[in-house]
Formats: C-alpha cells, structure tokens, sequence
C-alpha cells in the first residue's frame, strides 16, 4: 500500500488497491471538517467519531465502503485510506489524488452536510417563513433536506469555497 507524506507529490494512482466504483461510500473516522466537505463535493460519506475503532472497521467492511482514518495503527489494514496530514487541504489533495476522485459539478451540494441525505431542491416560496430575512428575494436556489431539514443556499459562502477549490486545482 503506497503512503504520503505531508507535502509529498502524489502520483496519480499510488493506490492500485482501491478500484472505486461512480457510487463507491466513504466513512470518515474522526474528522468532522474533512466529511463535510467531501458531502458538500458530493461524496456519500458517513461520519464516525465516538465509535471504537473495531466498529468503524466492521461497519467499513459491512458496507463496503473506504474507511477514511489518522489513526496510524489502522493504516496497514487494505480498506484503510490513511491521511498522513493534519491539514484539511492536504487531507483533500491525498484523498482526490491518490483514490484518483472526480468532482461533477452537478453532485456539488447535492447531500446534506450534517447528515449525508440527498438533498431536494426546493423553491423560495415553500420554505421562506425558514430563512433569514436577509436571504429573501436575492435569486438564490434553494435545497432542503428531507431528513433533519437543513436549508441549504448558495450565498456569499460559495465564494469562499470556491476559493478554497481553487487552491487545490479543483476547478468547478
């Protein structure tokens, strides 16, 4: 199994042993910053944080997904994906670039950053006794999830993710 080191260039596909398909599942161990933003890129990722690290392998292998980890004793184990950086940017350059993941821009905030549903699109009128007064009539869209019923928009903290995407060569 290949590893990276913080800063290292990444070699597309230094990870021969992951062979993703379109609908392959993540679940991300003890970094709640990192799954919201593979949810907000699309990605179906669940979140694990006070779960051992026995249940988080199980659960991995039961469903078939990548188990996403800093915990370095668990990086020898084949369906591990270890992030060798504390850095969240870095985080998400080892992960696109050594799972060699696309990014569609039609899956961009199609799931809910809290809990991984798919989100629905909705329509200002429907929802607006839930906004803030300031997001009114400003010709936002707008997508609700059905199951813990966050509102989503695309406001002014777009810009700044695309900023952030920018940095990372990720461009939407």
């Amino acid at each position: 199994m290949g590893r990276v080191n913080p800063g290292q260039k990444i070699q597309k596909g230094a990870f021969p042993q992951y062979r993703l398909m379109k609908n392959t599942g993540f679940i991300v161990y003890r970094s709640q910053k990192l799954t919201i933003l593979l949810r907000i890129l699309g990605f179906d990722v669940l979140y694990l944080q006070d779960e051992d690290y026995t249940s988080a392998i199980n659960l991995a292998k039961k469903t078939q997904r990548i188990l996403i980890s800093r915990v370095k004793f668990l990086r020898k184990l084949p369906w591990i994906f270890y992030l060798s950086s504390d850095n969240l940017e870095e985080q998400l350059e080892e992960l696109l670039k050594g799972l060699e993941l696309e990014i569609e821009r039609n899956n961009l905030f199609s799931r809910c950053s809290s809990c991984n549903n798919l989100l629905q699109e909705v329509q200002e009128e429907e929802i607006k006794n839930e906004l803030p007064k300031d997001v009114c009539r400003k010709d936002y869209w707008f997508k609700k999830c059905p199951n813990c019923g966050k509102i989503f928009w695309n406001g002014t903290h777009i810009i700044t993710l695309e900023e952030k995407f920018k940095k990372l060569n990720i461009h939407l």
